[in-house]
Formats: structure tokens, C-alpha cells, sequence
């Protein structure tokens, strides 16, 4: 009886095995069933099938179950991504086509059919079905890329990143495309820890060239503590280092100078940059801010304070700047702004000079010259309003001209404005 017993449990459990390999093999036929009828139910049998197959002890672990898993959740993919497109009949572009179906469609079952793959890869050590996993891979692995620049163009970019991540994670370190992808998502998505991580392993893999010490530099800058400051310093001081010629570098360190009201390493980096690129409409408008913040000093509370010594040959250095801006960019709105700001605080500082004036005639020859100032900025800074209707600065800018001008029609139109 002993014996009889042994006999029937060997059996049992022959059937048993037998049974989930049958699984396997309902699922392949399934699948290839939906392959030549397009008919869901044979891919939603297909996919219950290897479910079971996929948790059972002696079927999972077999590089063919894993290798029918992926096809079968890959063809779910495929499905709803075609379904989801087909949806969009009233958009006729193509590609935007394409990029929203693919943004319609969820990647749980892509996730799932890469898994599967990946661990088909390892199980496969022979090589059997190497022509069915690497191909497969390389298609789930562009299906991730497209998923992740359809969110990206809608500015989901906390969804973006795990499909940019999983599409590194596939390509390796040998495609850098997709890991500057995951440092740019990061950071757009508010994770400065990933942003770090994806940047310094740029730097690491020599990726990006100065690019990555300038980005990297800006993410510990924009989470704002002492610690972070300090290591974005290093940052910037070991990225000049390495590319001391780099420009976008050389500027990024400019304005951490500005930010720290360091004037001096700030202009001699300026002049190193517009005399690299000397067609740079914004490198001269930079280089004007800080002549003109030189000529006009203020204190902690914005006040303005005493003048330099070398006043007026800052306001003339501030002014060729800006002049030279709009020379390069003509409807530079931030160029004609900042030209005519100049000239009304000149205006002003000449007109306190002549307030301290006695003398009659001594005090209508200054003024006449801070009436001049006032005249030049009238027409720059109209030009600029006209190309920024809505901007208040500019209103209380004109009203304070037209007010010293005595101009009262102007004056009366730019109150209304200011009104709105």
C-alpha cells in the first residue's frame, strides 16, 4: 500500500506540472489566435492564461513563459495605444496623432511586458529565444521614449520622467539622449534629488560638457540654503576648470557674481563673454544693468544712495550698452526699457542738483538738462510700452516723464491706463 501510495502522489504531481506548462501553451495559442483574428477576448484568454502560468513555482521561472508574457502584455500595449489614437478622429496631424494616444494610454502593461522580458534575458542563457527578446526590447524601449515626449510636450513632467527613466534604464549608459532627458525632467518636475543624481552622472559619464556643471549648479542654487550655495560654488568653480573657454558656463558663474553683488568678477567675466560673442544682444544688456547699478547705488531697502566719483562715465558705459542691445535686437523690450529708466533717474539726479541751486539763471541751465534726459527717455520708452501695452512699470515710468514734461493729455491717458 506504501508503495501504491508513492506511485499515485508521482502521478499527481506529474499532472500537476503538466498542467501549468498547459498554461503556457493555452497562452501562446491564444495569442497567436489574436494575432490572426485581431479578436480582444483571444488576448484578454491569452493574458488570464500566462497570469496563472507567471505565479505558479514550476512554469515562472522558464525563459519561455517569461518570453510569451512580454509578447502577450505587449500586445496589450499595442492595443490600447491603437485604440486610444483611433479615438482622435477630429485631429488630422499625425504626429500630434500619434503623441496624444500615446499621452491616452497608461504604461502598466508596458512596464509588465519589459519586466518580463528582461528577466526572459536572464533566464535564457542558451540563447534560444534571443531573437524574439532583444528586437522586443528595443520596441518597448522606443514605446517608453514616445511616451515620455508626449507627456513632456503637454508639460506633465512628473509623468514624463519614469518613462524617460525606464527608456535609460534599457539603453544603458551608451545612449546619453535619454539621460540628459531624465536630469531635464527632473528638475522641470520639481525633483531636485533625481535632478542631482541624473546630472552628476552626466558629469561622471562625461556627458553634456559644461552643460551638466552649469545645470547642476542651478539646482542646488534654486533650493536656496547656505550648504547648497556653497556646493554650487564648487560646482561652478570645477566646471571652469574643466572648460574654462565655455561661454553658457562662463555666464552661469556671471550670474552667481550678480546674485552675490560681486561687480567685479561679475564685469570681468562679461567682458570675456561679449568678446566671444560680441552679437550678443543679451550679454551687452547684462553688462548695462551692472554699469547702471554702479552709477546708481542703493541700500538694503532700495533707496538710492551717494554717487560714485566716476558717475556720469558709468551712465555713459550703461547707455553705449544698451544703445549697443538695441543696435543687435531692435524691439528688445527689456534693452528699451532699461535705456529709458537711465535716462529719467539721470534726469532726476541732475534735477536735485539744480533744486540746491540759488541762482536763477545757474538753476534753469541745469534743469534744462535734466528737461533733456526726460525728452530722450520719452520716445525709448514709448517704443517699449508700445511692445508691452500692460506693463506697469513702464506706465509709472511714462506718467513720472509726462508729469515733468507737463504734457497733461498724455499725462490724463497713462492715469486711465494705470487705472485698468
Amino acid at each position: 500500500m506504501k508503495r501504491i501510495a508513492l506511485l499515485l502522489i508521482a502521478a499527481m504531481h506529474v499532472v500537476y506540472g503538466y498542467g501549468q506548462t498547459g498554461k503556457v501553451i493555452t497562452a501562446y495559442r491564444f495569442y497567436q489566435d489574436f494575432n490572426d483574428t485581431k479578436d480582444i477576448n483571444s488576448l484578454n484568454k491569452a493574458k488570464d492564461a500566462i497570469d496563472l502560468a507567471n505565479d505558479n513555482a514550476d512554469t515562472k521561472n522558464e525563459a519561455k513563459t517569461q518570453v510569451y508574457r512580454g509578447q502577450i502584455y505587449l500586445a496589450i500595449f499595442d492595443y490600447n495605444l491603437r485604440n486610444e489614437t483611433e479615438k482622435l478622429i477630429s485631429i488630422t496631424d499625425p504626429n500630434k496623432k500619434t503623441l496624444m494616444g500615446y499621452q491616452n494610454t497608461s504604461s502598466l502593461e508596458l512596464d509588465t511586458t519589459y519586466r518580463a522580458f528582461a528577466k526572459a534575458r536572464k533566464l535564457d542563457e542558451k540563447g534560444k529565444f534571443k531573437t524574439d527578446i532583444d528586437p522586443s526590447i528595443d520596441r518597448i524601449a522606443a514605446h517608453f521614449e514616445n511616451k515620455a515626449i508626449a507627456d513632456y510636450n503637454a508639460k506633465k513632467f512628473t509623468e514624463s520622467l519614469p518613462s524617460f527613466e525606464r527608456a535609460y534604464e534599457i539603453k544603458g549608459i551608451k545612449d546619453s539622449t535619454d539621460l540628459g532627458y531624465c536630469a531635464l525632467v527632473a528638475e522641470k518636475a520639481s525633483n531636485p534629488e533625481k535632478a542631482i543624481m541624473y546630472y552628476r552622472k552626466m558629469i561622471d559619464n562625461k556627458q553634456g560638457r559644461a552643460t551638466s556643471y552649469s545645470s547642476l549648479a542651478n539646482v542646488y542654487l534654486n533650493k536656496k540654503t547656505q550648504n547648497d550655495t556653497t556646493t554650487a560654488k564648487e560646482i561652478l568653480k570645477q566646471g571652469r576648470t574643466v572648460y574654462p573657454n565655455d561661454i553658457a558656463l562662463l555666464i552661469t558663474e556671471t550670474n552667481f557674481f550678480l546674485a552675490e553683488n560681486k561687480s567685479e568678477d561679475a564685469m570681468k567675466n562679461l567682458n570675456i563673454a561679449i568678446t566671444a560673442k560680441p552679437a550678443d544682444a543679451n550679454l551687452y544688456i547684462v553688462r548695462g544693468n551692472l554699469y547702471d547699478n554702479l552709477a546708481n547705488p542703493k541700500d538694503a531697502t532700495g533707496n538710492f544712495t551717494e554717487q560714485p566719483k566716476d558717475f556720469e562715465d558709468e551712465i555713459k558705459r550703461a547707455e553705449a550698452d544698451y544703445k549697443k542691445s538695441i543696435e543687435l535686437k531692435p524691439d528688445y523690450f527689456d534693452a528699451l526699457y532699461s535705456l529709458g529708466v537711465l535716462y529719467v533717474n539721470h534726469g532726476v539726479s541732475i534735477n536735485r542738483q539744480a533744486d540746491k541751486i540759488t541762482d536763477q539763471k545757474k538753476y534753469d541751465a541745469v534743469n534744462a538738462k535734466s528737461i533733456d534726459e526726460f525728452n530722450r527717455a520719452m520716445p525709448v520708452l514709448e517704443k517699449a510700452f508700445s511692445l508691452k501695452p500692460k506693463d506697469r512699470n513702464t506706465m509709472i515710468a511714462l506718467k513720472q516723464i509726462y508729469a515733468r514734461l507737463g504734457l497733461k493729455d498724455k499725462l490724463d491717458d497713462i492715469a486711465e491706463k494705470l487705472k485698468k
